[in-house]
């Protein structure tokens, strides 16, 4: 895209400042920060940097936001894209590649929606490749005024650069989220001095002042030079020193009175032009703007034509004319829904006419924000729910509460969780009774820890008693809620109760649910029923012919397979990975994180080691740091020999556990152990040993192939000459499970060894 251009006066330190910046090293990523009050000329120092970091080679990826532009979706990335993405677009991976495609409306949005982390990771890819050609900078004015979606993006793709990219805003004096993912450099641009103003002045409107006027003028703007420029603009050319200066006080004033000088016709179709931020000529004539009926506004320098649109010249010209719009507001939002195409920008100039509660508006809200989450805008489609909620009549009751629930949901789902949770909080407060309250409780419980959700669900439980599918949803998720607190027997009957439920209510979506929770539960402690809840969850996804739920049940089986059966528990996780690898990254770091652990079991090092990286690097990028990711690259690790590679995962795993779930399972405790044993530190393998049988004992693990360190258990106590507690742990071992005998998790020579000793 093109941007306002500007001459630079007076800027002689700023500019300097600037040049050091794009002179220094570009190895990693770093901002340079323009502050200041508006109208001070921070676009033009903007636009000068800019304009520098092309002459030193960068590629240079601008966006100017307008403020009407703030509530969309991608718009800032499109301009920053514009023109360069089909370089580079044919290199990124099938998923990330849709997710762009479908956020820049270069794709249709069918099927699953578009993860906003597969967009952030697009963006992050689309940076870097770019970057590996040339030095990138990505400027953007007016900061503030950037749709939180892009926003969002930029910032996780920033974070997350070790490239040669550079940032270069300006903004007004708040803070922006881009700047907390960078380092930045900050440089408050201030007023001219008299001598700039002069210059400045003289180069713009062409001609002279008296100092006694140039004085005053400084005095009255303040050295702020669009300030000066406006007040000079109504200046005759005979000022009398000694009176008063005949213009406004204010600079918003003066804007005002420029303004009120046009057309009448011409103020409307700028009107239009400040409510859609920089429109195309033929969108306003679709509104019933005259061709011609902007040249007013064109030389009189308050827009000016850019490539087919309309653009003001400063923002400020914009917000005045909107802020002073008033009753007028409405019709011109009014005029705007009826010209967009875009459902969800129709929607939302729908909501700025409404006066009042209007239930054909809110679902119309509904559906744009619907569509706004299939585009991976999820701000976007949290600002809109939650607009629809606001216009819901309260008389429909039912709406109000279903559109409460969305709209917490979508806010969460962009991460806004104190928003999402105030929400939730509100209708609680709303529903004293029966199953509306055990909705917002359920709700609440989704925004809470695993502690603190228990007890919600439990009161959610007991408010739930006239709706069977509700209850269903509770159960589930009190049986994942409650493993830790309850320990896995106890979360059990809390999943057997769901799929109890879910059968009366007939609901094939809850069955999988309920099913999948008695899979993974049941395949911990050693459920006899495990395989039949595995194949009845298969049964019922593919008779939904629905190939998401296929994928889901097919893990299950998996669970059930475990290392009992190697070669079918791979043939089913190879089969996930081919079938998501191009189109759903998380999916297939889910596969290949099975993969890693199946490979392992079987022997095979160098496999399992590669799969366990290709998945963590997977997870990682897209910022999903969670304990078990770390798991199989410890444990492969200590097996070949690279301990602190492996203490450093195992380490790192313990810590995430606690951090996120204020717990931590055996199979975290157990690796450290092994790294331990593998260390040659049998007494801190010892304790960590210990430590994995304790909480395995609470949690009620008693499915043999989960403990697969028990054979590591019992070899460090033998070697510590400890044989009456080896044989103790290998009976115990034993006992859990009538074929433990027969398990290849504690060979028969470590049976013998400890037994013959004993």
């Amino acid at each position: 895209m093109t941007v306002m251009t500007g001459e630079v006066v007076g800027r002689e330190r700023e500019l300097q400042f600037v040049g050091a910046f794009f002179d220094g090293s570009i190895e990693s990523p770093a901002g340079l920060v323009l502050e200041g009050e508006p109208g001070i000329g921070k676009s033009t120092l903007w636009l000068a940097a800019v304009t520098m970091a092309r002459e030193r080679g960068f590629v240079a990826l601008v966006a100017c936001p307008a403020q009407a532009e703030r509530g969309l979706a991608h718009v800032g990335l499109g301009d920053l894209f514009d023109g360069v993405l089909d370089d580079v677009i044919g290199e990124l991976s099938p998923p990330r590649r849709r997710a762009l495609e479908v956020a820049l409306l270069r794709d249709d949005a069918a099927g699953d929606a578009t993860d906003d982390r597969a967009l952030a990771v697009a963006v992050h890819d689309v940076l870097n490749l770019l970057s590996k050609r040339k030095p990138v900078v990505v400027g953007i004015d007016d900061v503030q005024w950037l749709d939180r979606s892009s926003a969002s993006a930029l910032a996780f793709a920033l974070r997350r650069l070790g490239a040669a990219v550079r940032l270069v805003v300006a903004r007004r004096l708040e803070p922006s989220e881009l700047e907390q993912s960078v380092d930045v450099e900050r440089l408050r641009v201030g007023p001219l001095s008299v001598g700039a103003l002069h210059r400045l002045l003289h180069n713009r409107l062409g001609r002279p002042f008296a100092r006694q006027t140039l004085l005053r003028i400084h005095e009255r703007s303040g050295g702020n030079p669009f300030f000066a420029l406006e007040l000079a603009r109504v200046l005759g050319e005979d000022v009398d020193p000694l009176e008063p200066l005949p213009v406004p006080e204010t600079l918003e004033e003066l804007l005002r009175a420029r303004l009120a000088g046009l057309p009448a016709t011409t103020r409307d179709a700028l009107a239009l032009a400040s409510a859609l931020g920089a429109p195309s000529e033929s969108l306003l004539e679709r509104a019933g703007v005259a061709p011609h009926a902007l040249d007013p506004a064109v030389e009189a320098h308050v827009v000016e034509r850019e490539s087919g649109a309309i653009r003001f010249t400063h923002p400020l010209l914009s917000s005045v004319l909107y802020n002073d719009l008033g009753a007028e507001r409405k019709v011109v939002h009014e005029r705007v829904a009826a010209i967009v195409s875009d459902p969800a920008v129709r929607a939302r100039h729908l909501a700025l006419a409404a006066e009042k509660p209007d239930a054909a508006i809110a679902a119309a809200l509904d559906d744009a924000s619907a569509i706004a989450a299939v585009r991976g805008a999820s701000a976007s489609a949290a600002e809109l729910a939650e607009a629809a909620l606001r216009l819901t009549p309260s008389r429909e009751v039912g709406e109000r509460h279903r559109r409460a629930l969305a709209a917490a949901r979508a806010h969460r789902a962009s991460g806004e969780w104190t928003r999402a949770r105030t929400i939730a909080i509100d209708l609680l407060e709303q529903s004293r009774l029966g199953a509306l309250r055990a909705d917002a409780l359920l709700l609440l419980a989704e925004l809470e820890g695993l502690g603190r959700a228990v007890p919600l669900l439990e009161e959610a439980l007991h408010e739930a008693t006239s709706r069977p599918a509700l209850q269903a949803a509770i159960q589930c998720r009190l049986a994942w809620s409650a493993r830790f607190a309850k320990g896995f027997d106890g979360a059990l009957e809390h999943a057997r109760a769901s799929l109890q439920l879910a059968d009366a209510a007939d609901d094939d979506a809850l069955r999988l649910d309920a099913l999948e929770m008695l899979t993974f539960l049941g395949s911990a402690v050693g459920d006899p029923q495990v395989t039949t809840y595995a194949e009845r969850a298969h049964d019922i996804a593919v008779a939904t012919g629905d190939a998401r739920l296929i994928r889901r049940a097919r893990l299950s089986v998996v669970e059930t397979l475990g290392n009992n059966d190697l070669d079918g528990a791979r043939q089913l996780l190879e089969r996930e990975y081919e079938e998501t690898h191009r189109r759903d990254d998380l999916s297939a770091a889910q596969a290949l994180h099975g993969l890693a652990w199946l490979e392992l079991w079987a022997g095979r090092w160098e496999l399992a080691a590669e799969y366990a990286e290709r998945s963590y690097d997977l997870m990682t990028q897209y910022g999903l740091e969670v304990p078990w990711v770390h798991l199989p690259i410890a444990v492969v690790a200590a097996h070949r020999g690279r301990l602190e590679l492996a203490r450093e995962h195992s380490e790192r795993s313990l810590k995430l556990g606690e951090e996120q779930f204020g717990q931590h399972t055996p199979v975290h405790v157990g690796t450290l152990g092994f790294v331990a044993m593998q260390s040659g530190d049998p007494q801190t393998a010892l304790r960590w040993f210990a430590e994995a049988e304790g909480v395995t004992t609470r949690l009620g693990w008693h499915e043999a192939g989960r403990r697969w360190w028990v054979a590591d258990h019992v070899e460090v106590l033998l070697a510590l000459d400890r044989v009456d507690d080896a044989v103790r742990v290998l009976e115990s071992w034993e006992s859990e499970r009538p074929d433990a005998r027969e398990h290849h998790t504690l060979p028969r020579p470590r049976r013998g060894r400890a037994r013959g000793r004993h």
